[in-house]
């Protein structure tokens, strides 16, 4: 079977953390990816005479020719920030040596390590919680968020991704993707391209009016880690307390940042609400917007302009799980994971062409009232 992600035997990623890091490993488990290999690895490290135990890590293993290190330095530098502001996220962890990445014999890969955040994903508990607080909450989380990556120093140069199909301003890029699936019906490929030449027309022509920034780019509910227990959501590290916004930062852990890139935050709203919409069932899903929004306008208010034009960036966010995770399934046909929330996301795209924008931004409204 086909696969795009760096297969490195464990013993030798153990060998090399034990060489390079002092680290005996104990456990160590795959875990979900899209395009590299990841792993949690629970290790020991000498200290003196002792064996400090029970210590936690992530590991990511990366193509050398995909590894770009003015790109991982920026990722690091922007994680730093955000913990300094308080945030529960995922940080670099420095070899033995002080780099931050190490580069395999045959300079074929390259690893990474990332400090662990202790939780689940909260794909794994979004239907048993309360589902208008915890769209609030991220609302609010998402809004704080972009109040610290907008404080980013003027020397951190962001990557522009210009082909990444991921990026919403590079939603064209759909189209080219769309010509080598075969297994799409006349509907979804006519529906898909008209979604596109709306959000070109509609939202690409006004996209230097809108406020930008840097975005995380990834958020979804297998990059948001929270401590679920007796049917609600607790801080992740039990001496989180304080204010409510910091409440709602010591409740949400968010990791992957190798996507982040300078675009309009109003696009990481409509892919927040993209997944969102795929993975909330217990309310209307044009109800799931109202909700985020009016968590995130209280920290981040959206001008009525870019309130008009958020409904073509969601469906257009939605066809990127689509058209790229079916493109991606093709060349990974062995990992079911570049696939997930695609069959989802027609869903609730076919249900948007029966409603207008004015119906959806109407719910929305009467929701933030």
């Amino acid at each position: 079977m086909e696969t795009r992600r760096p297969e490195l035997p464990t013993l030798e990623i153990q060998g090399i953390l034990n060489e390079e890091c002092g680290w005996k490993v104990y456990q160590m488990d795959r875990l979900d990816s899209f395009q590299d290999s990841n792993y949690f690895v629970s290790y020991g490290i000498s200290v003196g005479s002792h064996l400090k135990g029970d210590l936690q890590a992530m590991v990511r293993v990366i193509h050398r020719h995909l590894f770009k290190e003015s790109e991982a330095e920026t990722e690091r530098k922007v994680m730093e920030q955000l913990h300094r502001d308080g945030f529960i996220c995922t940080t670099c962890k420095p070899y033995s040596n002080k780099s931050w990445f190490y580069t395999t014999g045959d300079d074929q890969c390259v690893i990474r390590l990332f400090s662990f955040i202790p939780g689940i994903p909260l794909r794994k508990c979004v239907h048993v919680i309360d589902s208008v607080c915890m769209l609030k909450e991220l609302g609010n989380f998402v809004g704080q968020l972009h109040n610290s990556l907008a404080n980013i120093s003027k020397d951190i140069v962001i990557p522009p991704r210009a082909n990444d199909p991921w990026v919403l301003q590079n939603v064209s890029c759909l189209r080219t993707l769309l010509t080598n699936i075969k297994n799409f019906s006349e509907e979804k490929v006519s529906t898909i391209l008209d979604i596109i030449d709306k959000f070109e027309k509609q939202v690409m022509t006004s996209f230097y009016e809108l406020r930008k920034g840097v975005i995380h780019n990834d958020i979804h509910d297998l990059n948001i880690i929270v401590n679920y227990k007796d049917g609600k959501l607790h801080p992740i590290y039990p001496s989180c307390c304080g204010e409510v916004n910091y409440a709602v930062k010591a409740k949400y852990g968010l990791i992957d940042f190798n996507d982040i890139v300078l675009s309009p935050y109003l696009f990481e709203v409509a892919m927040a609400i993209r997944d969102l919409m795929t993975d909330v069932k217990d309310i209307g899903f044009l109800e799931i917007g109202g909700h985020f929004l009016a968590g995130y306008q209280g920290i981040c208010p959206i001008s009525e302009p870019e309130l008009r034009l958020l409904p073509y960036c969601i469906q257009a966010a939605l066809c990127q799980y689509i058209v790229v995770g079916e493109s991606e399934f093709q060349e990974q046909p062995n990992n079911e994971y570049t696939r997930l929330g695609a069959d989802d996301a027609w869903t609730v795209l076919r249900k948007l062409q029966y409603i207008t924008n004015e119906e959806m931004l109407g719910t929305w409204k009467r929701l933030l009232m």
